[in-house]
């Protein structure tokens, strides 16, 4: 067990007021994606799941289509901030997001044959961040999806 005191590691000794018990070395955190950046790599389990789709989403069941989605459950959460110029470039994608578990994958149609081979396995992503800000986007980021490639 380590014990930190103002950004210093003690082993099992004394130490002034200040300190915290960490389980471990101290853990680091990645730093943030950003949205509308090409090229994010992600790591996590593929799945589908159905959800509601048009009219209401929801909203009306017994009238609503059900669409499946691919989702990306991630190996570890991230966290997602807008791009250094968004609101200039006239980006939706404005809202910072921490914690994101999963990822909805918007694939593109002669792809998704293949991807749906790597359902349950784990696979790394690439493609570019968004916010979800429609009705069918179905998780709080989504990924415009170029790749999909199991690790």
């Amino acid at each position: 067990m380590f014990v930190s005191c103002r950004g210093s590691a003690v082993l099992l000794s004394g130490c002034p007021v200040a300190c915290t018990a960490q389980k471990g070395p101290p853990t680091r955190t990645a730093p943030p994606y950003r949205y509308d950046t090409a090229g994010v790599r992600l790591e996590g389990t593929l799945s589908e799941r159905k959800e509601y789709g048009p009219p209401g989403y929801g909203e009306t069941p017994a009238k609503d289509k059900r669409e499946t989605i691919f989702v990306l459950k991630l190996s570890s959460p991230v966290s997602v901030q807008p791009a250094a110029n968004a609101e200039a470039s006239g980006s939706a994608s404005l809202d910072p997001v921490k914690n994101v578990g999963e990822v909805q994958l918007f694939i593109p149609r002669p792809q998704v044959a293949n991807v749906r081979k790597l359902l349950g396995k784990v696979v790394v992503a690439v493609g570019t961040l968004n916010e979800a800000a429609a009705p069918s986007q179905y998780t709080k980021v989504w990924l415009d999806t170029k790749t999909v490639n199991a690790k």
